[in-house]
């Protein structure tokens, strides 16, 4: 009979208990034929039942007591099993024994404790588990195998005893101390490891530490005994081994009078900083404690005293070229004028800005463009005198001031020589360009009082530069600031206008050189400002330079458009409407769609809508993006005309690559086409080489009937200008429609015949 059923039935059957329990090969003594044996046993051993009834009710309050058989499966477990474990009885019970493995032990751990049990050993350990609600509990376990008569293993009972509370508190108790510890050993390695060299004292002046960094910084040797000395000794020792650069101020000076009395002036001083011989620099510095004691603290400053150095050369200079920044120009040229000369000039301040310096970066790479910087800033620096000063005062302009510059011709000199060597060819990878700068020359006191001034006036000949072509040197006179003023003033009262609605537009009409036909209009933007007309020559540029072309643009394409159905809806054919187009218009990601959305919104075809633009869009710097625009206009139905031809720098290979489809052949080529030959053979070849190519051509600026015969003879296709048609208001569209469609109803009737 097991242990489960000799406890839990309540029989008289203790003695197979007490059997249970022993171990090794169980006896059959208690067990006799004899009758009345089992009175006698009855009687013998009842408080023996009693008292092991006692023992169970003590172990079921105190402790955790389970049966398992050969295999680990759990045949009994008490109550207190349950609670501990969470599990009910009918869980368990069953159910293998790693029912409550937590997972923390190895599976050497448990493999040990079989060998041990299975082998007929008791064992014992502090076993982790884990209760049904997921926690950890530790008990101390008490395993013994069981044996039945033949002396064979048939169960294991374990005994346990919950320490949980006190595992807990072992480890708390581990982790705090592993923690102080940690805590002395980080101090210890922090006052070991840091770069400061620390010395203490205790209050009546002996040291009591002296750290590594200490030793190492005054070539304190190892052996050198330090704890217990003196101050005074100390700094004996101090000044044995290091190397003092100023021996007048030097701790062994302050050490001179070693008594205790030295001390407190000494701790109580700012801190003091010497260099030694070997260049470098040290900073010492001691406090007392509210406990007495005092800390001796040497701080290495030497890089600090090299980085004051490296600041200041830093906040002078520009980190990439080396040149002097801004800062100092400023200041430079503050001290040019306030020492200026009583001449006509004392000096000139010249800023150079580098031409197409973003196509070097985007083509060979910003390591290019910086190379670039750096040799230009050579060349800058070699050419001028050790009295001017270089400077780099942005991405790719520079400036230079010229402190002793009594005449102009003087500052030419000095600038031709910038300029030459600017100018000189230079290898930037595998490529040599040829850098090219614009200046810009303003001189002083004449020119300005303030470095302010001088800057502002450089900066406005600069531009005049850039806007003559680049490449080029320009000085500064009062005509271009009032030039400038004048064209910010235009730009404020031209947003004024857009937002007013002000801005209006002009017709001009085009016909056929051969049926006389009316083909359509040039939309031209007109503008009055103070009752005065503004010539679109002046307004148009400064609207592309403040990027109010883009606005204006919508604004008279949606009036073209709104036109065009004006018209038909008056049973009028408009023909086609050209409208000009700005590079940063094509440039717009979103052009194409708002010009199909206009479109639509009009309920005008696109067939009748032609964007005139100039060779110099052709030029853009972002060509590609133009080109791209250009051909989704194509397919979009829209015609392409290239004004201007002839005038700037488009080459035949731009034809070939742009979805032109007519030549404009510029005014300035029909002005003089009478009188000069050569605009004749050029006009005869624009229009060969259009019709070869599949263009037509159109020429504007006819003014006479010998122009406009001259081109009809040449197979020109569509004429423009005043002997044409001047251009003419919205409201005198119709009347010239409504005579242009009565021509036209003329000429069906009498074909060949001129109205």
């Amino acid at each position: 009979m097991c242990l489960h059923n000799s406890v839990c039935a309540g029989d008289d059957s203790t003695s197979e208990f007490r059997r249970d329990m022993a171990p090794g090969p169980r006896t059959p003594a208690l067990r006799s034929s004899h009758p009345g044996s089992t009175e006698i046993a009855n009687v013998s051993f009842k408080p023996m039942h009693v008292e092991l009834d006692a023992y169970k009710a003590a172990l079921d309050q105190n402790a955790i007591v389970a049966i398992t058989g050969r295999t680990g499966i759990i045949i009994y477990v008490n109550d207190y099993f349950c609670k501990v474990s969470g599990y009910s009885r009918d869980e368990l019970v069953g159910r293998k024994h790693n029912i409550v493995n937590s997972g923390h032990h190895p599976k050497a751990f448990f493999a040990g404790m079989w060998q041990t049990i299975s082998g007929g050993f008791p064992w014992h350990d502090e076993i982790c588990n884990r209760a049904k609600n997921g926690s950890f509990y530790w008990v101390d376990t008490t395993i013994v195998p069981m044996r039945n008569e033949s002396g064979q293993i048939t169960e294991y009972v374990s005994i346990r005893f919950d320490i949980t509370t006190r595992k807990n508190a072992e480890a708390a108790l581990n982790e705090e101390n592993a923690k102080r510890q940690k805590a002395d050993a980080l101090l210890h390695d922090f006052q070991e490891a840091i770069p400061h060299g620390v010395v203490g004292f205790d209050k009546s002046g002996r040291v009591t530490y002296c750290n590594k960094a200490y030793r190492i910084f005054f070539n304190i040797p190892e052996d050198a005994a330090l704890e217990g000395m003196s101050y005074a000794k100390f700094l004996e020792c101090e000044t044995d081994y290091a190397k003092f650069g100023q021996p007048g101020d030097s701790t062994a000076a302050r050490a001179e009078k070693p008594d205790f009395s030295a001390i407190e002036p000494w701790i109580q001083r700012p801190p003091v900083i010497q260099q030694l011989l070997d260049s470098r620099w040290v900073q010492v510095q001691e406090r007392r404690s509210k406990d007495g004691n005092i800390v001796r603290i040497c701080t290495d400053i030497t890089e600090i005293k090299r980085s004051e150095g490296t600041i200041k050369y830093q906040a002078e200079h520009d980190p990439l070229t080396g040149l002097f920044n801004r800062a100092v120009l400023l200041d430079r040229l503050s001290k040019a004028l306030s020492s200026r000369r009583r001449v006509e000039l004392s000096g000139a301040l010249v800023l150079i800005d580098l031409d197409n310096f973003k196509d070097v970066n985007d083509t060979l790479g910003h390591d290019a463009g910086d190379e670039l910087l750096v040799g230009l800033a050579r060349r800058f620096t070699g050419a001028l005198r050790k009295s001017d000063t270089v400077a780099r005062i942005g991405g790719d302009e520079f400036a230079v001031v010229l402190p002793n510059v009594v005449t102009v011709r003087d500052a030419e000199e000095v600038i031709g020589k910038l300029v030459a060597r600017a100018d000189e060819p230079m290898v930037l990878g595998h490529r040599t360009i040829r850098p090219r700068c614009s200046l810009g020359v303003t001189f002083f006191p004449m020119d300005g009082q303030t470095p302010k001034d001088l800057l502002k006036n450089a900066d406005i000949a600069l531009y005049q530069a850039k806007a003559r072509g680049r490449g080029r040197c320009c000085f500064f006179d009062s005509t271009l600031r009032e030039s400038l003023e004048r064209s910010q003033a235009v730009a404020d009262a031209l947003r004024l206008a857009l937002a007013n609605d002000e801005i209006e537009i002009a017709f001009q009409p085009q016909i056929e050189f051969e049926s006389g036909r009316h083909t359509g209009f040039e939309g031209l933007a007109r503008w009055t400002y103070q009752g005065l007309p503004v010539p679109p020559a002046e307004f148009i540029p400064i609207a592309e330079e403040t990027g109010l072309i883009i606005p204006i643009g919508y604004r008279i394409l949606d009036r073209c458009l709104q036109l065009i159905r004006n018209l038909r809806a008056g049973g009028f054919d408009p023909g086609r409407i050209a409208v000009n187009v700005a590079a940063s218009q094509l440039k717009q990601e979103d052009f194409v769609k708002n010009v199909q959305a206009l479109l639509a919104s009009h309920d005008v075809e696109p067939r009748q809508l032609e964007f005139e633009v100039t060779e110099n869009i052709l030029l853009d710097r972002d060509s590609g993006r133009v080109s791209q625009c250009l051909h989704s206009l194509k397919r979009l139905g829209v015609s392409i005309a290239l004004d201007d031809f002839g005038t700037g720098y488009a080459s035949l290979s731009h034809l070939k690559r742009f979805p032109v489809d007519r030549l404009k052949i510029d005014r300035s080529f029909v002005h003089e086409i009478e009188s000069r030959s050569e605009d004749a053979i050029i006009v005869r070849a624009i229009i060969n080489l259009a019709h070869n190519l599949g263009m037509q051509v159109v020429a504007e600026g006819i003014e006479t009937n010998a122009q406009f015969e001259f081109l009809r003879a040449q197979g020109c296709d569509i004429a423009q200008g005043y002997f044409v048609g001047r251009p003419m208001s919205v409201a005198a569209l119709k009347a010239y429609c409504a005579c242009m469609q009565k021509l036209a109803e003329i000429r069906s009737r009498e074909p060949g015949e001129l109205a």
